[in-house]
C-alpha cells in the first residue's frame, strides 16, 4: 500500500495497474532507492491476478528527468575525496556491483510479465527515457521532450540497451541520438518508431487510458504467453546480452578521464551549481532538429 507522499505509487483500477512516478518537485528524477521501488511496484502489479496491463506515468510537469544528480553525486561519493586528499573514485568492483543492479532494474521493465505502457508528457531523459525505450507500447504528447543526453555529459553514450536501441532506430540514428545527445518532441518520437501515437497533451491521459482498456480485453493467459514470447524473439536477438555488456559498459564509459580543455559537467555542478552547469553545457550545443 502506497501513500501519496511516497515517491512512487501503485494504483489499481480494474484490469488495469499504474505505476505513477511521485516527485514532481525534481521533475520525477529518482533516486537510486526510488527505483527500486519502482521496479517493486512492477512486481506487485505483475503479481495481481487482476491486473492485466500496467500503465507507468509520472506526475507534475515532466515524465520523468532521468536519475536524481543529488543523489548521484552522494552515492558515487563525487563530493568527497579520498585518504589522500585526491578526489575520491569507486573502486570497479563496487562500480560494477552497482551496476549490476541497475541492469536487473532495467531488465525488469524489458522483460516484465505483463504489458506496460509509457505514459509520456514533457521531459523523458536519462531513466525515463531508458523505460520509454524499454517497455512495450509508448503513448506520448506532441510536446514531448526526449533526449538521450549521456555523451553531453562527458560519458560514452547509452550502454544498457543498445540492441533495443538498434532495433528501434536503425544503427546509424542510434549513433546520431547518442552523439549529438539532441532533444526531439513526440511526434519526432512516433516518426522514429519509439513511441506507438503522439497525442495533444490534453488528450494523452485519455488515449492512455483507452490504449490500457484494449490490452485488457484480451484473455490473461494469451497476454502473458504472448509477452513472454515476445521476449524470447528479444533474446534471439541479444535481449539479455545487452544488459549484461551495459554493466561493464556503464561502468567504464562513466568513469572517463577529461582533458583540460573539456566540459567536465560534474566538475561545473560542484562549482557553480546544477542549474549553471546545464547552462554552459548547453551553451557550447546548438538546438538541433532531428531529422
Amino acid at each position: 500500500m502506497t501513500t501519496s507522499q511516497d515517491p512512487i505509487l501503485v494504483e489499481k483500477s480494474g484490469s488495469v495497474g499504474r505505476l505513477v512516478l511521485n516527485r514532481p518537485e525534481k521533475s520525477n528524477a529518482l533516486t537510486f532507492d526510488d527505483a527500486q521501488l519502482l521496479v517493486a511496484g512492477l512486481h506487485e502489479l505483475e503479481a495481481d491476478d487482476d491486473i492485466k496491463v500496467i500503465i507507468l506515468k509520472g506526475r507534475g510537469k515532466s515524465f520523468c528527468a532521468g536519475h536524481d544528480f543529488d543523489d548521484v553525486v552522494r552515492v558515487f561519493g563525487l563530493d568527497r575525496k579520498g585518504p589522500d586528499g585526491k578526489p575520491y573514485r569507486m573502486s570497479q568492483r563496487a562500480r560494477l556491483s552497482f551496476d549490476k543492479r541497475l541492469a536487473e532494474e532495467y531488465m525488469a521493465f524489458q522483460y516484465a510479465e505483463k504489458p506496460v505502457i509509457a505514459q509520456v508528457h514533457g521531459a523523458a531523459v536519462g531513466f525515463g527515457m531508458y523505460l520509454t525505450e524499454l517497455v512495450d507500447l509508448v503513448v506520448c504528447a506532441d510536446s514531448a521532450r526526449f533526449s538521450h543526453a549521456e555523451q553531453r555529459l562527458g560519458f560514452a553514450g547509452n550502454t544498457w540497451h543498445l540492441n533495443m536501441q538498434i532495433l528501434t532506430y536503425g544503427p546509424k540514428k542510434v549513433r546520431e541520438l547518442l552523439l549529438f545527445g539532441s532533444q526531439f518532441d513526440g511526434k519526432d518520437a512516433e516518426r522514429m518508431g519509439l513511441a506507438n501515437v503522439s497525442v495533444p497533451e490534453d488528450e494523452l491521459e485519455d488515449t492512455a487510458e483507452q490504449w490500457a482498456q484494449k490490452v485488457a480485453r484480451n484473455p490473461r493467459d494469451a497476454i502473458v504467453l504472448g509477452k513472454a514470447i515476445h521476449n524470447m524473439a528479444l533474446d534471439s536477438l541479444g535481449g539479455s546480452q545487452q544488459f549484461m555488456r551495459g554493466v561493464i559498459g556503464h561502468t567504464l564509459g562513466t568513469g572517463l578521464s577529461f582533458e583540460k580543455d573539456e566540459f567536465n559537467f560534474f566538475r561545473e555542478r560542484r562549482d557553480k551549481g546544477t542549474k549553471t552547469a546545464f547552462q554552459n553545457r548547453d551553451a557550447s550545443y546548438e538546438r538541433e532538429v532531428v531529422s
